[in-house]
């Protein structure tokens, strides 16, 4: 499957229904605007990988593959998913893609039943809050969370 890619950021135009009337020409200009609002359509809502986070780490803003558009905070959801009850070993770089490994347990062996109690991604901030609750012993512990933004366009409405 090919990647969509856009050489500049789309943005809506507003057409006046008696442009594209029954019976009326179609021009060059409609025409234009109605493809530009197609390409607008087709990255309004993106559903972006972000990575793996850990607890206190800070998710960025993302970026479309498309045509680089910058999403602000208020354009976007995030979900985090906890992908582990412990946190990331050394070296785990905030953001990367694949599972990182994970830092040695001290829970021992035995049956554990392990309970996100905090998952959040702060709306404002982006930082990250995965506290796991084991019910074996009470301990509290930092998780390791996967993150995917759904990201919505604000409507630029482009005169002309």
């Amino acid at each position: 499957m090919s990647q969509l890619t856009f050489s500049a950021i789309p943005g809506f135009f507003d057409l006046a229904d008696s442009a594209i009337a029954g019976n009326q020409p179609l021009t060059d200009d409609s025409l234009q605007k109605i493809s530009h609002n197609a390409k607008f359509a087709a990255v309004r809502c993106e559903i972006i990988y972000m990575g793996f986070y850990g607890n206190g780490d800070t998710v960025p803003t993302p970026v479309s593959s498309v045509d680089g558009y910058v999403y602000s905070r208020s354009e976007c959801l995030f979900i985090p998913i906890l992908a582990s009850s412990r946190q990331p070993a050394a070296g785990f770089q905030a953001g990367q893609a694949l599972f990182p490994m994970l830092a040695p347990s001290d829970l021992g062996t035995g049956n554990l039943i392990a309970v996100p109690y905090i998952l959040d991604i702060d709306d404002a901030s982006g930082v990250v809050t995965c506290q796991v609750y084991f019910g074996t012993n009470g301990a509290q512990y930092q998780g390791t969370v996967k993150v995917y933004a759904i990201c919505q366009r604000s409507s630029l409405n482009q005169n002309n």
